[in-house]
């Protein structure tokens, strides 16, 4: 059984998906959670952080070929309370978008939440995602192009609403820095629109960019760093709901 399932995702690539999908779930897992971990990336990058890719392990490639097998497709990695279906860079597009929300039925282990990191694009194999969803969580990056993104995430999220009507979606600012004009960017954007962002941000450090070259996450890097606090208190508001 799981509690909640939520899917980091967004059409923009470069705003720390990954980043965000290994640092709430290793916060998570710090607080006192059971968490489990799904790479649905092809480009494995959130595996590597949890566990080895080989070609000798099941992948979700195999979950969405055969959702009654999920338990066997769920490894522990190198932290006590975060398990994960491994990334596939031979996954391949799906015709349904059901069968990640399927898989998810037979899992065996309790988990508190499950972590789903995503692909830029709202094919079949995101929709696989989101339909198990319960929160949508989008990362931003405040940029020239993060009115356009939103705009499209936007739509799109009112579209899988008609099949997953119970979908929140969260919005968060990330790699957030003082400069004055990402400062306008971001008033001019919350002002104009009615979009779902969350109070907490995730500030652009070098801490973060040298925990990912290390593959590890923020508080395991640098646990009294402001930027391991940022995740915590991200965390912290997720689960007011």
């Amino acid at each position: 059984m799981i509690i909640k399932v939520y899917v980091v995702a967004n059409l923009k690539g470069g705003v720390g998906k990954t980043t965000t999908t290994v640092n709430v779930a290793y916060t998570f897992s710090e607080m006192g959670g059971r968490v489990l971990v799904i790479d649905l990336d092809p480009q494995c990058n959130c595996t590597r952080f949890f566990a080895k890719v080989n070609g000798y392990s099941k992948t979700v490639r195999d979950v969405l070929e055969n959702p009654k097998g999920i338990n066997s497709a769920v490894y522990r990695t190198k932290y006590q309370d975060i398990d994960i279906v491994k990334g596939s860079v031979k996954i391949t597009e799906q015709k349904t978008p059901w069968r990640l929300k399927e898989a998810l039925g037979y899992l065996k282990k309790d988990y508190d939440v499950c972590l789903i990191d995503t692909r830029p694009v709202f094919d079949m194999l995101t929709m696989n995602a989101l339909y198990a969803a319960d929160v949508f969580l989008t990362p931003v990056k405040f940029d020239n192009f993060c009115r356009d993104n939103l705009t499209m995430v936007e739509d799109a999220y009112h579209e899988i609403l008609e099949n997953n009507p119970d979908l929140e979606w969260k919005i968060f600012a990330n790699m957030v820095s003082n400069t004055k004009a990402q400062k306008l960017s971001s008033e001019d954007l919350i002002a104009k629109h009615d979009y779902p962002f969350m109070q907490s941000c995730i500030s652009r450090t070098a801490i973060v960019d040298n925990a990912l070259s290390l593959y590890k996450p923020v508080a395991k890097h640098r646990v009294m760093s402001n930027v391991a606090q940022d995740f915590v208190d991200l965390v912290e508001e997720l689960l007011e709901d």
